[in-house]
């Protein structure tokens, strides 16, 4: 499970952030996750509520994870739209499979609350 040592990387980072903003803690982090980026949100939930104890400064903290859908933009006729499945995708109004990837990917920090 992957997600366990992405999350170890997270905290980390998150920690060190605390220490260089002199937080007495970390409150809450928003992170956004693309559903094409490898993650599986419970699993990185569950690691990063199972883990956060180990950091003095975010024993209590929050996670909000914002799922990101995957969108594309279709090159031949400028269509955007949103796929459940991502095999092999093609365009709604004109079937083009000639298609440039929009988001999904994601896996980045929105914003973090901190109590100093």
């Amino acid at each position: 499970m992957h997600e366990t040592s992405i999350a170890v990387g997270f905290l980390n980072s998150l920690s060190q952030m605390a220490d260089r903003e002199r937080a007495k803690k970390v409150v809450k982090v928003r992170v956004r996750i693309g559903k094409l980026s490898g993650i599986v949100v419970d699993s990185f939930k569950f690691a990063f509520d199972s883990l956060k104890g180990e950091y003095p400064k975010l024993k209590e903290t929050q996670l909000l994870i914002e799922e990101v859908p995957v969108r594309y933009r279709c090159n031949d006729c400028g269509t955007e739209f949103e796929v459940e499945t991502v095999y092999f995708p093609e365009c709604p109004s004109c079937s083009s499979i000639n298609l440039t990837l929009i988001s999904g990917e994601e896996l980045e920090v929105i914003d973090a609350e901190i109590e100093v």
